[in-house]
């Protein structure tokens, strides 16, 4: 339906242009046809009169009158003869208008040798010309007369009409046949994509619109196909994002359901009383940290997180968090490294700490016994940036699992990454901190010890 109306309209408003242009363009064809043939006309009307008084005096007819009416028969014209005393005949179809609307000036300004040219006006014209009248002095033997005449006919004015409204009507249809086509064309993308609209709104993010255009419709599908692709992106997000949720729910909730269902069982020793409540109290921690987690994301992703950035000195905040975490890397021997500048940056403490112990756990988390975490600052020249990066000596993160390591409940060993504790929101935690204070993070290739290197970047000015 809103296709056929936009249709109609198309078509209705290309018919209201064309009857308007035709129309101007009539009046004003018409306006200069009107001056080109009355100057044609003026002067094929004093050439008629002088024909006139030529062959009067070469055939010398035994009487005027009917010669007068005899020539104005022959030529197509009507005359009107007028004496000196103002007594006047003619002959003709108008010639009693001629003599009607002649005035005495007129008359008299003819018999002072001057030609006189004025419109006769006519009740029944049906052109686009008023019938000129042209009066100029004749001599007939020893008589003298003012001679008016004008045409009975104007070809040309016949030939203007006739030639005009075909030209105009053909226009018409021609313009209108033609616009009917192009009218298809430029509508028929746009049906397109409504039903591709329609089915995306019925939820098949599948839906693309192929069209080889490089207009402004060809642009619109372009968007279109972005915005079903984005869409798609989305909707597997949140399919995703609901079933590692509901999995990761469920795991603690069946494992909390089960050992509070042995409690019930007399039979239960006190030591595996104590361990049955040792492995509820870790479940509900993992839902309790998970819990946290999606209220922390839930809170950057509304735009509304509490941000409130003040100068701080980056090495030490760093310093300081990884002394907090000193017991975690300690027990396990892990040797800790530290290269860092004397840096102050604009930021969220609290946030940008958060970062830090995100970071920090995983890499004590994926570090091995014995093994080597190292954290290095470098300033960045001409760029008003700091590059912070942390690397372990732990399996590291393949190229593939990489460009999806931020992604929410991106494991890429989930059984591994379960057994010690992990839900997969950490790292999109930090990359949701870092884009609030306009850093970048990413995932770098393996370092030197084959461990994981993920680098912060942080503007500085």
């Amino acid at each position: 339906m809103i296709i056929r109306s936009l249709y109609v309209r198309l078509v209705g408003m290309f018919l209201i242009v064309v009857l308007v242009s035709i129309v101007a363009s009539f009046l004003l064809t018409s306006q200069s046809f009107k001056r080109d043939i009355r100057t044609e006309v003026s002067v094929q009307l004093v050439n008629t009169i002088a024909d006139i008084e030529r062959l009067y005096d070469v055939a010398s007819p035994r009487a005027l009158l009917p010669f007068l009416s005899e020539t104005a028969r022959l030529q197509n014209v009507s005359i009107v003869g007028v004496s000196p005393d103002g007594r006047w005949f003619g002959f003709g179809q108008h010639f009693r208008e001629i003599g009607s609307q002649m005035t005495a000036e007129q008359v008299q300004t003819i018999f002072k040798g001057h030609t006189v040219v004025f419109n006769l006006q006519q009740n029944d014209t049906t052109g686009p010309l008023q019938k000129i009248v042209v009066g100029q002095i004749a001599r007939f033997g020893q008589l003298e007369l003012a001679i008016l005449t004008t045409p009975d006919r104007v070809p040309q004015e016949r030939s203007f009409m006739r030639t005009s409204n075909m030209l105009l009507l053909s226009m018409l249809i021609v313009g209108t046949l033609l616009f009917f086509i192009a009218a298809h064309y430029v509508v028929s993308p746009l049906k397109q994509l409504m039903q591709a609209t329609t089915r995306l709104a019925k939820g098949d993010f599948s839906v693309r619109v192929k069209m080889k255009r490089k207009d402004e419709l060809g642009k619109l599908a372009d968007s279109f196909n972005q915005m079903a692709d984005s869409l798609s992106r989305i909707e597997t997000m949140r399919a995703d994002f609901v079933s590692s949720v509901s999995h990761e729910l469920q795991s603690p909730l069946t494992s909390i359901g089960g050992f509070a269902e042995a409690l019930r069982s007399a039979d239960v020793t006190e030591e595996e009383r104590n361990h049955y409540v040792d492995i509820i109290k870790q479940e509900s921690g993992r839902m309790s940290r998970l819990s946290d987690g999606l209220l922390r994301l839930a809170s950057l992703d509304s735009q509304h997180h509490p941000f409130h950035p003040q100068p701080i000195r980056l090495d030490r905040q760093l310093r300081d968090v990884v002394l907090s975490c000193e017991p975690q890397w300690a027990d396990k021997s892990i040797e800790l490294e530290l290269h860092l500048l004397e840096t102050t940056v604009d930021a969220d403490a609290d946030g940008l700490n958060q970062v830090w112990l995100n970071i920090l756990h995983n890499a004590i988390k994926f570090t091995p016994e014995g093994g080597r975490i190292t954290i290095w600052m470098k300033e960045n020249d001409g760029k008003n940036s700091v590059t912070v990066r942390v690397s372990d000596s732990g399996p590291g993160i393949s190229e593939e699992a990489r460009a999806r390591v931020f992604e929410r409940f991106y494991k890429a060993d989930p059984s591994r990454d379960r057994s010690i504790g992990g839900n997969g929101l950490g790292l999109s935690i930090v990359k949701q901190v870092i884009t609030l204070h306009g850093g970048t993070v990413e995932a770098e290739p393996n370092g030197a010890d084959g461990g994981a290197v993920i680098a912060i970047t942080l503007p500085t000015g």
